[in-house]
């Protein structure tokens, strides 16, 4: 069912005999090309590794900061 994409919901609305326009056609069309589009993007090896290797600075960058000017808030820090 999800898999189908939009053209589902206009399967499901023929089959309630709601009258489909060109309007609405085109529209689950759309949808569904940049819902696949995405979808590639995201599956990409170089995408992925862009994505690990994004987040392993972000990580790093912030354990340096915690180095560098230590902890900014946590239990009994206050006191």
């Amino acid at each position: 069912m999800f898999n189908e994409g939009f053209s589902f919901v206009l399967q499901t609305m023929q089959h309630l005999n709601i009258v489909i326009g060109q309007q609405s056609k085109g529209f689950a069309d759309n949808y569904d090309k940049r819902r696949i589009e995405q979808q590639e993007r995201r599956s990409l090896d170089a995408t992925k590794e862009a994505r690990t290797f994004r987040q392993q600075e972000k990580t790093a960058q912030l354990e340096q900061f915690e180095e560098e000017e230590g902890l900014l808030y946590g239990p009994g820090i206050a006191d």
